[in-house]
């Protein structure tokens, strides 16, 4: 299922009823709603709060509202109130708002 207006990248959405094991790739953008085991490679990544992650993200803008656990590679990460990180996260510019849940290990990106 992908929706395009005008201006916006196209999104695929991976639903709550979905599991998937494997790496998925997309050019635009992501929203996880269902429970995903591996890694993610795309333009934007949003975990709402359903949503679930255990692997790697690669992408420009990631937004977690949801659970995630692993490595994060990316320009732009949002945590929200909601969400829950465990790993590793590589970012350019960071926000974390207050009741999030954060273990990870948090670092500038490498040039």
């Amino acid at each position: 299922m992908a929706n395009k207006t005008d201006g916006e990248v196209e999104k695929s959405i991976i639903s709550s009823d979905m599991k998937i094991k494997g790496k998925i790739t997309a050019s635009g953008g992501l929203v996880l709603l269902g429970n995903v085991v591996g890694d993610i490679k795309c333009n934007s990544l949003s975990i709402e709060e359903t949503g679930v992650l255990k692997g790697n993200i690669d992408a420009e803008l990631v937004s977690i509202a949801g659970k995630f656990d692993g490595q994060v590679l990316s320009e732009v990460v949002s945590i929200r109130s909601t969400g829950s990180v465990t790993g590793e996260v590589s970012y350019d510019n960071i926000s974390i708002e207050e009741g999030a849940k954060v273990e990870a290990q948090l670092g500038k990106k490498k040039q």
